[in-house]
């Protein structure tokens, strides 16, 4: 089997922009075959890929997600015009994998988008974190008092949207928030 980059805790920007969410933890990097497979999962109607990432996550860093002690898992929102584009959501494909699993809850309508988010791709830094501001909600109803939330997405790339998602949980009651990606860029 090709050799896929290692897990990946934090990175430099996380440090500096005051992330919302406590820990992120990444298989490897959005590059080369991890890369590759990210891309198909997203793009190519392909569940059975978001199954086998699922397994290699779990293979690499199952022990690392056990000891996070998470009490339940929500993935990041997809607006669904793009979930119908796409055919499929990978972040909620990932994460009710994950928690089937651990034997965790998964909650994967509790975040929703007050209004369309603007692309992220091509923005800068820091017009990727304005584009996001108080863009998502949790409803309400849902068992996040002093829980501590795994956040689930496909890729990492500044933290903007897992970040505000992270903000939108601990609004709604969560004490922690820890994400759980496919990939994260090789910049982040």
């Amino acid at each position: 089997m090709p050799e896929i980059p290692g897990p990946v805790d934090e990175c430099g920007h996380c440090r500096e922009d005051r992330l919302q969410f406590e820990r992120a933890i990444a298989l490897g990097s959005y590059e080369g075959l991890l890369g590759e497979l990210i891309v198909r999962m997203k793009y190519d109607r392909n569940e059975r890929l978001a199954s086998t990432l699922a397994t290699l996550i779990l293979s690499e860093l199952g022990e690392v997600i056990r000891e996070l002690q998470v009490d339940g898992i929500v993935p990041v929102p997809m607006v669904p015009w793009r979930r119908l584009a796409r055919g499929t959501n990978s972040p909620a494909a990932l994460a009710a994998l994950v928690g089937r699993e651990l034997g965790v809850p998964v909650f994967p309508r509790v975040l929703q988008y007050r209004r369309k988010p603007s692309q992220q791709k091509g923005l800068s830094r820091s017009g990727r974190f304005r584009n996001m501001r108080n863009l998502i909600f949790a409803k309400a109803g849902y068992p996040l008092e002093a829980s501590h939330v795994l956040l689930v997405d496909d890729i990492l790339t500044t933290g903007a949207t897992c970040s505000e998602a992270a903000r939108a949980l601990k609004q709604a009651g969560a004490a922690q928030a820890s994400v759980l990606v496919a990939g994260r860029t090789p910049s982040s």
